[in-house]
C-alpha cells in the first residue's frame, strides 16, 4: 500500500472512529439536495467530496482539536485495491450513518462498515469491469440510493444501490 492509500485509508478510520457517522441504522435515507444544501445539520456525515458546496472541507465536529491532535492513532485500516506500486487513491472517502464509500483509481467502489470505529469491514465491492489502462478516478457521489461513480473503459456513469450493491440501468430520480 502506497503512502496515499495509506494516508486515504487513516483519514477514513479516524473519521469514522472520531463520530463521522457512528449512529447505526438499518437503512441510510436518501441523500437529497437538501441533506446536501444543510451538512452541518448531521456533521457526522461526509455526503460530498468537499462536504460542502462552498468547498472548505470544514468539519464542526471538535474532537479533534489543538489539545487532542498529538494523541491521534490509527483506528483500523482496510486493505483494498490491487498490489501495482502505481495503483493509488485520488477520492476522498464519504461518510453515510457509520458508512464509508471510497474508489479506487480502477473504478471499484468499496462499502466499508466503520460503525464499530475500531474496525472496518468490506460489506460490498462494485467492480465496473473496466480495462486496467492508465486509470485515475476521483472519487463518487450520493444521490438518492445509490452511489454514483464513473469508469473510464468504456466511459459510463453507474448507479450502484447502497444496500444491495447492484447496478445497471436504474432510473435516477
Amino acid at each position: 500500500m502506497n503512502r496515499h492509500n495509506a494516508l486515504t485509508l487513516i483519514f477514513a478510520a479516524l473519521m469514522a472512529g472520531l463520530g463521522f457517522g457512528m449512529v447505526g441504522s438499518a437503512a441510510a435515507a436518501e441523500v437529497t439536495a437538501d441533506r446536501l444544501s444543510n451538512p452541518d445539520k448531521e456533521p457526522q456525515n461526509w455526503l460530498m467530496n468537499h462536504r460542502t458546496y462552498d468547498a472548505q472541507r470544514y468539519s464542526p465536529l471538535d474532537k479533534i482539536n489543538k489539545n487532542t491532535v498529538k494523541s491521534l492513532k490509527l483506528a483500523y485500516a482496510v486493505a483494498i485495491g490491487g498490489t501495482s506500486a502505481n495503483e493509488n487513491l485520488e477520492s476522498t472517502p464519504l461518510a453515510e450513518d457509520g458508512y464509508l464509500y471510497v474508489v479506487d483509481q480502477w473504478g471499484v467502489v468499496y462499502k466499508i462498515d466503520g460503525r464499530s470505529g475500531d474496525v472496518g469491514r468490506i460489506v460490498w465491492r462494485m467492480d465496473p469491469g473496466q480495462e486496467k489502462l492508465l486509470a485515475v478516478n476521483r472519487g463518487a457521489a450520493l444521490w438518492g440510493n445509490f452511489v454514483i461513480s464513473v469508469a473510464n473503459y468504456p466511459a459510463r456513469v453507474i448507479a450502484t444501490d447502497k444496500e444491495t450493491a447492484k447496478f445497471g440501468r436504474q432510473q435516477l430520480s
